[in-house]
């Protein structure tokens, strides 16, 4: 199977249908080109674990694709498959099996996520960003602001 390698390539996919696993989350966006080939890129971020772990997550994930064989990949399309840790400590054939049940929901486009990032979490402020309470760079302003306020 043909693997994804530019930047560019990775983004296209990101715009497509997305599923989420146990060990990984799978996009996928399919093609209109006559190709009828599909392609795989893999990821695992640095925050999953070190050097050694990320690459034990994507060796595991690349034999589950080699076991499913061509045959059960949608033609033209295109998938990444984005490892997580648990990959390490699940099962092959629980691994396997997650990835052959999410291959065709990742190319509907009614499960695409926003490209701006994050979803927002709920009772976390303006941003979602649990870590910029009320110590958060602006902090020292509005306690002056109100302090002002109070003695007047």
């Amino acid at each position: 199977m043909k693997t994804l390698k530019k930047r560019s390539e990775f983004l296209a996919v990101a715009t497509g249908g997305r599923t989420d696993r146990r060990a990984f989350a799978l996009q996928g966006l399919a093609r209109s080109d006559e190709d009828p080939s599909s392609r795989v890129g893999y990821t695992v971020t640095k925050k999953t674990g070190n050097a050694v772990e990320r690459n034990r997550i994507r060796r595991r994930l690349r034999a589950a694709i080699a076991q499913i064989g061509d045959d059960s990949i949608p033609p033209s399309a295109d998938f990444v498959i984005i490892g997580r840790r648990a990959a390490l400590s699940l099962p092959f054939t629980d691994l396997v099996r997650d990835l052959i049940s999410g291959l065709r929901p990742a190319l509907d486009p009614k499960t695409a996520r926003p490209r701006h990032g994050r979803r927002p979490a709920a009772g976390k402020g303006r941003q979602g960003n649990p870590g910029r309470g009320p110590s958060g760079p602006d902090h020292h302003k509005t306690d002056k602001h109100t302090a002002e306020q109070n003695k007047g």
